[in-house]
């Protein structure tokens, strides 16, 4: 576990060197950028999953003696209350994904920011502690959202790990750095901690979440945890709910996005297990 360092401070090289498993805290419906995806007023409707899931990874995580950090989305908290206290209580650490799961560069600031305050006043509620952490949906801190950064340290976050450091399906920022860097905004300096990405053959790769650990061998995400140890990168592992289930209802979706959302879901855990043992994953920040 880390402190979140100051800017002046040179305990940023010691967030270069943590190993953090996070956990985004969505249940099968959260799924962007699709028509096939039920309207909010749905969600209360449809079936629950979230439960059973987070039970099997909180029970994972205890059987590796790992710490981790949980991002919630604010509406899966308001409804489970409950489960983020025992998250809270087993000594993970519980940070932010917003509240109703939007895009930033799709909202707009006012509605990005409405959306994430209310979300932090929510977990801050339940858990009775700040809550210091923020990762935005899809990863969708991209360069024609940089306003973003401004926003979330003007909402009382301490630090962000929205910030994926190559090609995505949301943007991305391939350009970005690669290890922990801080953003200056007029609010103040926000700790950024991006995902973790690998060179090869010149282009950077990502072999420690969602599709990409999913479809990555054992082997290729051992060498990948390799290359960022020997470069002085973090591991952030970091894994949905429903990307251990395979038997989470099905969207109607286009053929390219089922194949991304559905492929692989029996892999997620093996391939989980296999990073968590490897290295002994701390929470952000604590």
């Amino acid at each position: 576990m880390i402190d979140i360092p100051t800017k002046s401070s040179s305990n940023i090289h010691d967030t270069q060197h943590c190993f953090a498993f996070t956990v985004d805290v969505e249940d099968w419906f959260h799924i962007l950028d699709s028509d096939a995806v039920p309207a909010l007023k749905r969600w209360s409707s449809l079936e629950v999953r979230v439960e059973e899931n987070m039970s099997r990874i909180l029970d994972l995580l205890a059987s590796c003696g790992v710490k981790a950090t949980f991002f919630w989305l604010g509406w899966v908290a308001e409804r489970h209350k409950d489960l983020v206290r025992k998250c809270q209580e087993a000594g993970h650490e519980i940070a932010s994904h917003g509240y109703a799961h939007v895009l930033a560069n799709e909202v707009g600031p006012d509605a990005f920011r409405q959306d994430i305050s209310k979300a932090k006043a929510i977990l801050e509620d339940i858990t009775g502690e700040p809550i210091r952490g923020f990762r935005a949906p899809g990863f969708g801190i991209i360069d024609k959202a940089l306003w973003a950064f401004e926003t979330i340290k003007e909402a009382g976050y301490q630090y962000d790990s929205s910030v994926f450091p190559a090609k995505h399906g949301h943007g991305g920022m391939p350009a970005s750095p690669v290890e922990p860097y801080f953003v200056e905004t007029h609010a103040g300096h926000l700790l950024e901690i991006p995902l973790s990405v690998v060179q090869v053959l010149g282009r950077r790769m990502s072999f420690f979440g969602g599709g990409y650990l999913r479809l990555a061998s054992k082997r290729m995400i051992k060498w990948g945890i390799d290359r960022l140890e020997a470069t002085g990168q973090p591991l952030v592992i970091y894994v949905h709910p429903r990307e251990i289930d395979p038997d989470q209802p099905r969207l109607p979706l286009p053929l390219r996005r089922r194949f991304k959302c559905y492929v692989g879901l029996k892999s997620t855990l093996p391939n989980t297990t296999a990073q968590s043992k490897l290295k002994n994953s701390c929470s952000l920040c604590r």
